[in-house]
C-alpha cells in the first residue's frame, strides 16, 4: 500500500506539481519534449502503483499520496501541451478532477481545482467565450463530485455500522445458545438427579459432587460469555 501523506505535505505536493508543469510548459525547448514527458510520468504513476501491490483494475490514486501529484502532472502536461482548453484531451479534466476529489480531503480538492483554473488561464489569457465556460464549469463539477464523495463515506460508515451491530447480533445469539443448551442439556437434567438422589440419605457426597460440578460447568459458561464480550 502506499504510503499515505499528511495533509500539508500532500496539498504542497500537489501545488508544486502543478508549478513544475506551468513552469515546463512555458520554456519552448522542454515543451517539445512533453509527450515523453507525460509517457514517463504515466510509467512512474504506474510503477509506483506496481509497488503497493493494488489490483491492476484499480487506476485511482491512492487516498492522500503521492500518486494523485502524479496524476495531475500528466493530465496536466498531456492537456497543456496539446492544446489546453482547446484540446481534444480537455474532457480528460473532469476525470482528473474526479482522481483529485476521491484521493484528497476536502479542503486540498477545492484548493487543487483553483489551481487548475489559474494554470489552464496562465497558459492561455486570451480564451474565447466556450473555452471560458468550459473552464468555469470545473468548481460545479468539483462541487458535484464532492457531494458524491460525501453521500459515498456517510453510506460506507452506515454499512460499516450495521456490519458491526450484525456481528454484535451473532455474539448474542452464540451466547443464548450456549445459555439454552446448558440449562437443557445439563442443568435440568441434572436436577432431574437430584431429585432422585435426595429420595436416599445415603446420597450426601454424590450430591457434593455434582452441585461441584455444577459449578465448575457455570464458571465455564460465564468465561466463554465473558471472552465473547
Amino acid at each position: 500500500m502506499t504510503a499515505r501523506l499528511s495533509t500539508a505535505f500532500h496539498t504542497i505536493s500537489m501545488a508544486l506539481g502543478i508549478a513544475l508543469i506551468y513552469w515546463w510548459l512555458h520554456i519552448p525547448y522542454l515543451q517539445t519534449y512533453s509527450l515523453q514527458a507525460f509517457a514517463l510520468i504515466g510509467l512512474v504513476y504506474f510503477f509506483v502503483k506496481g509497488l503497493s501491490k493494488t489490483k491492476a483494475w484499480h487506476i485511482l490514486p491512492a487516498f492522500m499520496s503521492i500518486e494523485t501529484m502524479l496524476a495531475t502532472m500528466a493530465f496536466l502536461l498531456l492537456i497543456g501541451a496539446t492544446g489546453n482548453t482547446s484540446s481534444w484531451f480537455y474532457p480528460l479534466t473532469y476525470i482528473h478532477l474526479f482522481f483529485v476529489i476521491f484521493s484528497s480531503r476536502v479542503g486540498t480538492s477545492i484548493l487543487v481545482t483553483m489551481l487548475i483554473i489559474l494554470f489552464h488561464y496562465g497558459l492561455s489569457p486570451n480564451l474565447v467565450q466556450h473555452e471560458l465556460v468550459s473552464l468555469l464549469t470545473l468548481p460545479i463539477v468539483m462541487a458535484f463530485f464532492i457531494f458524491a464523495k460525501l453521500q459515498h463515506e456517510e453510506a460506507t460508515k452506515d454499512q460499516l455500522i450495521i456490519a458491526e451491530e450484525e456481528i454484535k447480533l451473532s455474539e448474542i445469539e452464540a451466547e443464548e445458545f450456549q445459555l439454552e443448551n446448558f440449562l437443557q442439556n445439563f442443568l435440568e437434567p441434572k436436577i432431574t438427579q437430584f431429585e432422585k438422589l435426595l429420595e436416599y440419605p445415603g446420597n450426601l457426597d454424590v450430591i457434593k459432587g455434582q452441585l461441584h460440578l455444577i459449578k465448575i460447568e457455570i464458571e465455564k459458561l460465564l468465561s466463554r460469555i465473558k471472552a465473547a464480550g
